[in-house]
């Protein structure tokens, strides 16, 4: 009996142990796209015919110069009080650096984010190798130039794999209902000014971020309890986001792990609030039903025998992308109750949308004819209706309910 208990002791251990949040994953979805060894091959019996890629955006410079700026000014104004710290310093040298790498570049994909949109190019191309040969891709992209540069790269690589395929490649802002709601949609706007979401978060935060940005403005330094724990966020955006922009991602002087979590936390619960359906409203994962319904217009007219393309891909953003998987209530976008404590271990940005996060649609032909879909996401199978290949006209009569 007591071996029992002490087995079952250990394996408690082992799940609480494997609950725990990498630093990698504490990137969130400021992380670069994790590792894909190879793309999970279908049953011989099934051959790809069809494809739907809805693509981020690779990994990019800083998207603006708010957070290193606000945080530069607050280093310079301890070094006049003289309250700056050692590694204050160090940290306000790591703050010029990205600021002086980022100038003229602020948001632009990086070559790490090229790489990327390659690799993945590479990988699909080798799942679905059968219907890219005479394919016909048409893409499109947000007019934003990072989503354009994915974009290019990811055609790019599939037109170096696929002699004699034929791409149409467009971008701008007449495709911003699509692949920028959040600009267009007036429901979301209404609700992004609102920020019916900030008390919540604002309590949360109060509650559970820490201050490691104390240890380096120095414990003279003039700031309310609120005030450092939002320099602290803003201290972890900037630490969170170096790896993809090419930098060391040297958190351990600055952070503990704890901390890092922490902050991570915080991070995410604004993102499930800002991107996600919610209790609060819908309005986030609606404002995709026009990018859902093309979406379900080309899977369609490919089962109508509408066979005039036979790769359609969207390259957009983190906004778009989040939105949408809420919308397709895919798991990890879903959370109940009201302890927003455990939110991190339902709904997780790192798992659902770093960078180039990727969703695919395969349809699939049986040797019978037969079609079915194959949904993955960031490359990995995720079941439709608890199916990881579901008829296809059962997934469209799903998909169609949830326009409702």
């Amino acid at each position: 009996m007591k071996r029992i208990i002490f087995c079952l002791l250990i394996l408690c251990i082992g799940l609480c142990l494997s609950a725990q949040t990498t630093p990698e994953q504490c990137q969130g979805s400021l992380r670069p796209y994790p590792h894909v060894a190879q793309q999970e091959a279908a049953p011989d019996t099934l051959t790809p015919i069809f494809l739907v890629h809805v693509a981020r955006h690779g990994s990019r410079f800083p998207a603006g110069s708010y957070s290193a700026n606000t945080m530069l000014k607050a280093l310079n104004k301890a070094d006049s009080l003289h309250t700056l710290t050692p590694l204050g310093m160090n940290f306000k040298r790591l703050i010029e650096n990205i600021i002086v790498r980022s100038i003229g570049r602020w948001g632009e994909l990086d070559s790490i984010g090229m790489y990327e949109q390659r690799k993945i190019a590479r990988r699909t191309f080798s799942r679905c190798a059968p219907l890219f040969r005479h394919a016909h891709v048409v893409a499109i992209a947000s007019h934003a130039p990072r989503a354009v540069m994915s974009m290019y790269s990811f055609t790019h690589e599939i037109s170096r794999l696929a002699k004699g395929i034929s791409i149409s490649a467009s971008s701008g802002k007449e495709f911003d209902p699509l692949l920028r709601p959040f600009d267009c949609d007036s429901s979301y706007k209404a609700y992004m000014k609102e920020k019916p979401y900030m008390g919540i978060y604002l309590r949360y935060v109060s509650q559970n971020a820490p201050t490691p940005v104390s240890r380096l403005l120095g414990n003279d330094f003039p700031a309310t309890k609120e005030e450092l724990q939002e320099l602290s966020i803003i201290e972890y955006y900037n630490i969170a986001n170096l790896k993809a922009m090419g930098m060391d991602h040297d958190w351990q002087p600055y952070l503990t792990a704890a901390e890092y979590e922490q902050l991570w936390s915080c991070f995410n619960l604004r993102q499930y609030f800002m991107h996600c359906s919610n209790p609060l409203s819908a309005a986030p994962a609606q404002q995709t039903k026009p990018l859902l319904e093309d979406i379900i217009a080309h899977l369609s007219h490919f089962e109508d025998g509408n066979r005039k393309s036979n790769v359609i891909a969207y390259f957009a953003h983190q906004e778009t992308i989040m939105p949408l998987l809420s919308l397709l209530k895919i798991e990890g976008t879903q959370f109940k109750g009201k302890n927003w404590k455990q939110l991190k271990n339902h709904v997780q940005d790192h798992y659902l949308c770093p960078m180039a996060a990727n969703l695919q649609f395969t349809i699939y032909q049986s040797q019978t004819g037969a079609l079915y879909l194959r949904c993955d996401l960031n490359e990995k199978v995720i079941p439709i209706k608890n199916k990881p290949y579901l008829p296809l006209h059962e997934a469209l009569r799903f998909f169609n309910t949830l326009l409702k």
